[in-house]
Parts: C-alpha cells; structure tokens; sequence
C-alpha cells in the first residue's frame, strides 16, 4: 500500500523573541545607483551569530512566499560589519520608482 506523498512544512521551529530587536525599514540605494527597499536588523548584543542568520533567513523566506508571482526582483540578505546587525533588501528588475514602492509596501506589510 502506498503512502501519500507528504506535503512540505516546516517541523519546528525555535521562537526567538525580535521584540528585543531593532528593525528598521529604508528605501536605500544599491553600489549602482539604484533604488532599494531593504530592512535593517539589529539584535541585542546577547544574541548569538546564529540568532541573526535564523533571522534574517526567516525574514527573506517569509519575504519570498509573499512576493507576487509577477514581481521579478530578487531577495538578498547580508551579514553586515557591525556585529548583531544585518539586512534583508530588494535587487529590483526594473529599479524604477513604483517598484521600489511596491517593495517597501511588501516590506512594510512583513513587519505587521
């Protein structure tokens, strides 16, 4: 007898307490001059290197299960130089002014 295929989810998950963290949302500009929605994450010193890579995987797949099938920009995250603080940004595909606000909305709608 067959088994059914299993759907994919994610198990489990270890809960990590962000309202202790900074979260900042700016429009930036990428090293070419062009517009990019990005959010700043800054952990409290406690934290561990591997809180922040959790967080910021968490933010960029949350971000790309909710991005529109018709968008085409890509989803980026970075470690930063300063110890407990990295972001999540937008390369955008057209890097005009609309889709910038497209994703800064998107963004804005992650964070609640």
């Amino acid at each position: 007898m067959a088994t059914p295929p299993r759907s994919p989810c994610i198990v489990q998950i270890t809960m990590f307490d962000l309202q202790i963290a900074t979260l900042r949302l700016d429009l930036g500009k990428s090293r070419h001059g062009t517009l990019q929605p990005q959010l700043n994450i800054i952990l409290p010193r406690s934290s561990t290197h591997r809180h922040l890579s959790a967080v910021l995987h968490a933010f960029a797949a949350n971000l790309e299960l909710s991005t529109p099938p018709s968008e085409r920009w890509i989803v980026q995250s970075e470690r930063l130089q300063e110890p407990h603080h990295g972001r999540i940004y937008l390369e955008l595909a057209e890097g005009d002014h609309a889709e910038a606000m497209r994703g800064m909305m998107l963004l804005n709608l992650l964070l609640g």
